[in-house]
């Protein structure tokens, strides 16, 4: 398996990845005619038992505090000034995935589910820089994607464990300037 194949959004159902035994037998016995299915007696299935046992809520996720949110919020700014042509900026806490603030040009959907992916994208870099053994002086700066069209851009801010994203157009901003803009980004103590 790849350096990436335990990615939430790339894995694969069992059912996906190996065929079921029950379709294995189905797949070897013959199937009957309509005659012959009208013919034979149908056998009653019984109905799975329901069970009283329901499973539990999944504990709520810690509240965002005001000062957390205000910080997160202060470098969205920034970077809104100083970027104005963006797509998306987000702040997003690097151990669960969650957008602590951010803004987007137009339509936002899916940006949880990015957030989220793009967190599990920069734990992983980390595992392989680890694997690398290449010593305590080398850690992840930033993660760049880039699309045809536009430039994602990840950059971990080194007070927290955040993750700092941003997506432009090719069209609209330069990568050097993009990747300037972010590092000159920090969290200032409220």
């Amino acid at each position: 398996m790849g350096l990436f194949s335990n990615l939430p959004f790339l894995k694969r159902s069992q059912a996906e990845v190996a065929p079921q035994p029950a379709t294995l037998a189905a797949e070897a016995t013959p199937t009957p005619t309509l005659a012959e299915a009208a013919s034979e007696p149908v056998a009653e299935v019984p109905a799975p038992a329901v069970s009283d046992a329901v499973a539990a809520p999944a504990p709520p996720e810690p509240a965002i505090s005001s000062e957390t949110r205000a910080q997160a919020e202060a470098v969205v700014r920034r970077v809104v000034q100083e970027l104005p042509d963006f797509i998306t900026v987000a702040i997003v806490d690097g151990a669960n995935g969650r957008i602590l603030a951010g803004q987007w040009a137009g339509h936002s959907g899916g940006a949880v589910e990015v957030a989220a992916a793009n967190a599990e994208i920069v734990q992983q870099t980390r595992l392989a820089i680890e694997a690398m053994q290449l010593g305590p002086e080398e850690m992840l700066e930033d993660i760049l994607i880039t699309l045809r069209r536009q430039l994602h851009l990840l950059r971990v801010l080194p007070t927290q464990n955040w993750l700092l994203y941003l997506a432009v157009r090719t069209q609209d901003t330069n990568l050097a300037l993009a990747r300037a803009v972010l590092r000159n980004m920090t969290i200032e103590a409220g």
